[in-house]
């Protein structure tokens, strides 16, 4: 027989409902995370309305007779759980990014709840990576030893009423880890690093948490960077909410990452000699330095630039990462320390030029392009000390 399952929708937390005759359920749904409310009116850009979207959502949900659910009820918790016993299910529009609009999604049952995410494309952009995206999710998720990136568990399309089709997929939710961002004011005895909790509540990370979570961020990068072919997680950034945070002590971090837009060479060099190889991972640490301590205060305002304790964690994590993808790329088991040796032979001038030509390659009409060339000096002269007094 068939399972019929109560479906509700709301945005962000349960006593914000949408339901059909809510205003909202008709506004169109934001083209970005930096407008977040409903807009007055539809344009060319975006003419597939909240409701649109969460009635797509249901749908992918029901189809095959909650297929989706069953696979999220297989792997969650309670485990135990099938479809039958699920008393209703709980949509919650989380945000609206440039690529998808997750959905975090609550099962009940009488055992208790357990949640997965439902990732929706409405952008050119998300439909074009979606399916790369899942892909790259459920490689990564068998290559790390441990669950760095959510299981991915299905891929398909939904059309709305209105004919518009949209491409959804399904994943593991992580329960207790939240979004953070730089921003420009915190206590005394804080980090700026300031966490989202779901309930939209605030709180700041203390400063052995802020250096272990730029550590952990270049531990979960490294271990995915692929030495002989130069393949590498290329699209992320802070500002996206890319990574998500959850507090273990007033030190230590658990951290994952979220999504995986682009899983790319490096650079474009089939038959790389051994030179070419060091060359690439001295490319890579330098774009990851780089990348580590930038944000947008707050996630959707001016550019950040985290303090130089992100860097020292970033080299850190960079060479804790390094240890484990060696291991499994069989290489030398001391090369990560023959690899610190080659850093620190490198002169201090050499050093900048080589950050210098990275900025160098970021588009002049890029804001972050300046911003960087501002602060590229002293960001290479602090990486070489940090490398030479270790």
């Amino acid at each position: 027989m068939p399972v019929n399952i109560p479906l509700n929708f709301y945005l962000t937390a349960r006593d914000n409902p949408i339901l059909p005759d809510s205003d909202i359920w008709h506004q169109p749904l934001p083209t970005s995370r930096l407008h977040q409310g409903p807009k007055s009116k539809k344009s060319d850009e975006n003419k597939i309305s909240y409701g649109d979207y969460l009635a797509a959502v249901g749908r992918f949900l029901e189809n095959d007779n909650y297929r989706v659910v069953k696979s999220a009820l297989a792997h969650g918790s309670p485990g135990t759980a099938t479809a039958e016993q699920v008393s209703s299910l709980a949509v919650f529009l989380v945000k609206h990014g440039e690529f998808y609009h997750p959905a975090r999604v609550v099962i009940e049952t009488g055992a208790g709840e357990s949640a997965f995410v439902v990732n929706g494309a409405v952008s050119d952009v998300g439909r074009a990576h979606i399916e790369g995206e899942f892909k790259w999710l459920a490689g990564l998720y068998e290559q790390f030893d441990t669950p760095l990136v959510p299981r991915v568990f299905h891929l398909g399309e939904v059309e709305t009423a209105n004919g518009d089709v949209i491409p959804m997929f399904s994943a593991e939710w992580f329960d207790g880890f939240c979004e953070f961002h730089l921003t420009d004011e915190a206590p005394g005895n804080r980090s700026n690093l300031v966490v989202w909790e779901n309930d939209e509540s605030t709180y700041f990370l203390t400063p052995e948490q802020a250096m272990d979570m730029y550590g952990k961020v270049a531990f979960i990068l490294t271990t995915a960077y692929n030495f002989y072919t130069f393949e590498h997680i290329s699209a992320w950034h802070h500002a996206a909410g890319d990574f998500v945070v959850k507090p273990l002590d007033d030190k230590r971090v658990d951290l994952r990452l979220i999504t995986v837009r682009s899983y790319t060479p490096l650079i474009d060099n089939p038959e790389p000699d051994p030179a070419d190889l060091i060359e690439g991972l001295l490319l890579y640490l330098i774009k990851l330095s780089i990348r580590n301590r930038l944000d947008r205060l707050d996630g959707t305002g001016d550019l950040g630039w985290a303090g130089d304790d992100a860097l020292k964690g970033t080299i850190e994590g960079f060479f804790r990462g390094l240890s484990v993808m060696a291991a499994k790329m069989d290489l030398p088991a001391d090369f990560q320390d023959q690899f610190k040796n080659v850093l620190r032979c490198y002169p201090p001038d050499a050093l900048q030029t080589l950050f210098s030509a990275f900025v160098d390659k970021i588009p002049a009409t890029s804001p972050e392009h300046g911003f960087l060339q501002e602060r590229i000096p002293a960001h290479a002269a602090l990486f070489h000390s940090i490398l030479a007094s270790d």
